[in-house]
Formats: structure tokens, sequence, C-alpha cells
């Protein structure tokens, strides 16, 4: 994204590129079902208040759904602490962490939940500290830890990872928690 370019003009190029075509960012907002622009377009609004805290309500929200979740949802929203001047830093080593050990002990579902809330937390890391680059720029990581979620709600409920369709339900559902989240946040175009 150049630096004149806004979140929202991103968001319409991305979604015209697929051949989908929206007004707006808004109307994107309102009838879009791909969980990837959508939430390019909250981590491309860091380092405002108000973009990380949709993204700790929506991995609340999402964490609600998915068994284990909650500690990984709860480590990511200590990433806006003041306690140390690298807390996010903290906070994106230690979702890793806990992917790690989720792993070790065979919980799939919640590994990729704590990869996805790792990627919002390493770019919020980034963006607040000034050490953003190539690897925590924030659309690339926000369509990593969309993945990750997406893989996150379709293991849990048992299905195959890579099933087209079931991804696709799991979009649906995803977009659905994003939108509370913004609402609930108040984040609107600047």
């Amino acid at each position: 994204m150049s630096d004149s370019e806004t979140p929202s003009a991103r968001l319409l190029d991305i979604f015209q590129a697929n051949n989908l075509s929206f007004d707006s960012a808004e109307a994107a907002w309102a009838r879009a079902e791909h969980l990837f622009p959508l939430l390019g377009w909250v981590v491309a609004h860091f380092p405002s208040p108000l973009a990380f805290q949709t993204c700790a309500e929506w991995l609340g929200l999402c964490a609600a759904h998915l068994q284990d979740a909650r500690p990984a949802a709860e480590l990511f929203a200590q990433a806006r602490s003041t306690v140390h001047l690298r807390q996010a830093h903290i906070v994106a080593g230690g979702l890793g962490d806990l992917r790690n050990q989720w792993i070790l002990e065979k919980k799939p579902a919640a590994a990729a939940f704590a990869d996805s809330a790792s990627d919002l937390a390493e770019t919020w890391a980034a963006i607040t500290t000034g050490e953003a680059d190539g690897e925590t720029e924030a659309w690339a990581r926000a369509k990593a830890a969309t993945r990750a979620m997406v893989t996150a709600w379709v293991v849990h409920q048992g299905l195959d990872s890579e099933d087209p369709a079931q991804r696709r339900q799991a979009q649906v559902a995803l977009v659905g928690l994003l939108r509370d989240a913004r609402a609930k946040s108040g984040l609107k175009e600047t």
C-alpha cells in the first residue's frame, strides 16, 4: 500500500481485482463474505487503538467458539499494555510459544488460532515500535492471520481444513464476528 493509498481504497482495489465490486468500503463491510480484505482493512489502521481493540474483540469472539483458544486471545489483548517498552513483541513471542505448545499437545485448532493472533500481534508490535518491514506488512500479515483463523475454525469442527466449501463457510462465520467486533469498537475510515 502506498503512503497515499487509504485502507478503504486498498480494500476496494482488492475486491475489484477479484471481480467483486462495491461502491464504498462501508458497502463492502455490509455485504462482503471474504475475511481477508476486511481484516486487512482493520490491520492497515494500526497503530489506531480502535483497530487494536477491533482485533482484540474479534479474537475474543472467535475464542468463545474454539476450545482452548481463550488464553491466546487474552494474551493478544496484553500487547497494547505499556508495562514494558517492547510489550507487544513479548506478547507476539508468547503467542508463538503457545502455538508450539498446542502443536505438541495435539491441539491443532488452538495452535492455528494462536498462529493467527501471533500474526496480528507481530504486526502491531512492528508498527507501534517503528520496526515495520516487508515481513510485517499489514495486508500480508492479515492475509496470513485469515488463513490461520479459517483453519482453526474448520479444524475445531473436525472437518477437512483444505475443503474449499468448509473454508468458505468458516469465512462467512468469521466475517460476522469481525463485523460485530468492528461495530463494538467503533472503528471507521479516517
